[in-house]
């Protein structure tokens, strides 16, 4: 391991309106545990991995952008099985978009949380990603 470089994203900090409807929402439709949990803060893990860290804000921010009018996340998730998880989440009601196959650059969809943040989720099998 090379010493002091940047080895990886450790987790991302989004802003949700109700911590613990936005922790429940993300432990029943990803699986995540709830972990260090404190007034308006919390993190969500998958195992012993840090994915994400819910910051409860009492404004409208959220981790979304705009480029030509058009909403863009700030996250991407990854997948080793996407048909299976959009399939599954559009028959929980989870607001997800079509999912789109871009062949070598592999296959994606977009889903919004319960805050209205923006997710991109992705599959692809030729890069290396830690399960």
């Amino acid at each position: 391991m090379e010493i002091g470089k940047i080895l990886g994203i450790a987790y991302n900090v989004i802003p949700v309106k109700n911590i613990e409807n936005s922790a429940e929402w993300f432990v029943k439709h990803f699986g995540f545990n709830i972990r260090n949990q404190r007034e308006g803060y919390l993190s969500l893990f998958r195992g012993n991995r840090p994915i994400l860290d819910l910051i409860q804000s009492d404004n409208e921010s959220r981790a979304v952008f705009e480029i030509n009018n058009k909403k863009r996340w700030v996250i991407t998730f990854f997948t080793n099985d996407i048909s299976s998880l959009h399939s599954y989440l559009k028959s929980e009601d989870v607001k997800v978009g079509n999912m789109i196959d871009e062949g070598k650059y592999g296959k994606f969809f977009v889903l919004e949380d319960l805050d209205g943040n923006l997710f991109d989720v992705w599959e692809h099998h030729d890069c290396e990603l830690i399960y």
